[in-house]
């Protein structure tokens, strides 16, 4: 019974503190807002100018001056929406940049709780480091493609020496213990 206890409260903390990871960089750092198709779009064309006959000079000259409007539309969202492309790009590099911080605070805090922590009650510090290893996760997702390979590859190496690192550590201290 105390191990599912424990199991229940682990994913507990694990699936809460990963949300709220998540929540407070929305809330701080609030993602740009795409451009709707519907602002630049003009009104439809009157079905009388939709199939003009070849003489009918009224009726093409609307027909271009239509075809106008839309192209200038289309020229204003496309404009609009590389501006919008461009703002997430910087965010989405954001994003990885501070998950990643809080990835990384995240699990070292749940390391040192857990060295600090009896065997019985392991169960919230290992959710809280399965949540800094989401935010780290959520920031390698969210901004892949926004961030340089070299920034990527700088967090992933101390990621690694953190993971790796206090893995070997705790299965020496635990080792230890035991004997």
């Amino acid at each position: 019974m105390k191990t599912i206890i424990n199991l229940i409260l682990g994913l507990g903390t694990a699936i809460i503190l990963s949300s709220l990871i998540v929540l407070g960089i929305k809330a701080f750092h609030a993602e740009p807002v795409s451009p709707e198709y519907d602002n630049f779009s003009v009104k439809a064309m009157p079905s009388m100018y939709v199939a003009c006959e070849k003489t009918d000079v009224k009726c093409t000259a609307e027909q271009v001056k239509y075809y106008e409007e839309q192209r200038i539309y289309q020229e204003k969202f496309d404009k609009e929406n590389k501006i919008y492309q461009d703002k997430m790009k910087v965010y989405n590099r954001d994003v990885f940049i501070i998950a990643n911080i809080v990835g990384i605070l995240v699990f070292v805090a749940g390391f040192l709780i857990l060295f600090n922590t009896a065997i019985v009650s392991q169960s919230v510090p290992v959710g809280i480091m399965i949540s800094g290893l989401y935010g780290i996760i959520y920031g390698y997702a969210r901004g892949w493609n926004s961030t340089n390979d070299q920034l990527k590859f700088f967090i992933g190496l101390v990621i690694a020496v953190l993971v790796i690192g206090g893995s070997m550590w705790l299965m020496q201290r635990f080792y230890k213990k035991n004997n």
